[in-house]
C-alpha cells in the first residue's frame, strides 16, 4: 500500500475519532471573567426600556459581575420599569446609551407621586463625563413661602417633589430674574447651572413644545463618557470582553483563555486546533 495513502486514512480516521468522543471540560470551557461578562440581554425587558446592548464600560448590576465594567458606570433596574445610573450620590434616569458616540442620554427622577423631583445642583466626574453641544446650562429658583410673584419675564413656573412635599419652583433663562424670585420669598435658594437640552429649552421658549418645564426635564440632558476607549476596542478586535481592574484601576481585556492587560493573545488556539495540530506531527514523522 502507498504509505502517503496510508498516512491520509490515518489522518482521517483520527478526525473521525475526534469528531465522535467527548474530551474534559478542561479543553473547553472559557474562562469564567469572559462568559460573566456577556450582555445580559433579559436586562432590558426587566427594566421596561429599550437601551439595546449593554456594554463596557456600563455593567448591570444583579445580571454581571462588578469587574465586567467601570465602577461608576453601575446600572440599576428600578422597579422593573426603567434603568438608572447614580453619579455622586445623584440618581438619574437613563434614557438612552449610544456605544458608538459614547452619548448617555439622562434625565431627573420622577417621584412616587408622578411629579418630577425638584432640580439639584448637577454633581459628576468631569474625568468621565461632559455636557455635549446639545446641552445648556440654565437657572431654578426653589421656593418656599413666597408673597405675590406674578409672571416674570423669562421665567417658567412649575411644581417638583423634595422632601416628599410639593414646592413651587421657576425656571428662569436668565440669572437675574432667578435671583430676583429668590428675594421675593421667605425660603429659597437658586440653582444656577442646571443641563437641559437646547431644543426642549427652545421649544418652551417659543411654544412649540407641547408641554411645560416638567416635560424640559424629563427630556433629560446628554453627556459623553471617556473610559479608556481605545483599549476596549483593541480588546474587543481582538476577540476578547472589556472589563475593570480594580488593582490597577484600568480597563484590562477578559479573553476565552484568561485576562490580559490590553487585547487577547493571538497565540492562544482551541483545544480542538492543538489535537488536530498534534496529529499531522505524528502523520508527518
Amino acid at each position: 500500500m502507498h504509505p502517503n495513502f496510508s498516512q491520509s486514512s490515518l489522518l482521517f480516521s483520527l478526525i473521525l475519532f475526534l469528531l465522535s468522543h467527548h474530551f474534559p471540560c478542561s479543553l473547553c470551557l472559557d474562562d469564567f471573567h469572559y462568559s460573566n461578562c456577556a450582555s445580559p440581554s433579559e436586562f432590558e425587558s426587566e427594566c421596561g426600556y429599550e437601551l439595546g446592548k449593554i456594554e463596557y464600560p456600563f455593567w448591570v448590576s444583579g445580571h454581571q459581575a462588578e469587574y465586567c465594567g467601570h465602577p461608576l458606570f453601575k446600572l440599576d433596574c428600578e422597579g422593573g420599569e426603567y434603568a438608572s445610573i447614580e453619579m455622586m450620590s445623584q440618581k438619574y434616569k437613563v434614557l438612552h446609551i449610544d456605544h458608538n458616540s459614547q452619548i448617555l442620554k439622562i434625565a431627573t427622577d420622577v417621584s412616587p407621586t408622578g411629579h418630577i423631583y425638584c432640580p439639584q445642583s448637577p454633581l459628576m466626574d468631569l474625568t468621565l463625563f461632559h455636557y455635549t453641544s446639545n446641552v445648556k446650562t440654565v437657572a431654578f429658583t426653589l421656593t418656599y413661602d413666597c408673597s405675590s410673584v406674578g409672571d416674570q419675564p423669562e421665567s417658567y413656573n412649575f411644581s417638583c417633589t423634595m422632601n416628599n412635599r410639593l414646592h413651587e419652583a421657576y425656571l428662569a433663562t436668565n440669572l437675574f430674574v432667578a435671583y430676583e424670585l429668590e428675594s421675593r420669598c421667605e425660603h429659597s435658594f437658586v440653582i444656577p447651572d442646571f443641563p437641559v437640552l437646547v431644543r426642549e429649552l427652545e421649544g418652551l421658549e417659543n411654544g412649540s413644545l407641547h408641554g411645560d418645564v416638567e416635560e424640559v426635564l424629563r427630556g433629560g440632558f446628554e453627556v459623553r463618557w471617556a473610559a479608556d476607549d481605545a483599549v476596549c476596542q483593541k480588546c474587543v478586535a481582538s476577540g476578547g470582553r472589556c472589563g475593570y481592574d480594580k488593582t490597577s484601576n484600568k480597563t484590562c481585556c477578559f479573553c476565552r483563555d484568561k485576562p490580559y492587560a490590553n487585547k487577547c493573545s493571538s497565540m492562544y488556539p482551541s483545544a480542538f486546533s492543538l489535537l488536530i495540530n498534534f496529529m499531522l506531527v505524528l502523520v508527518r514523522d
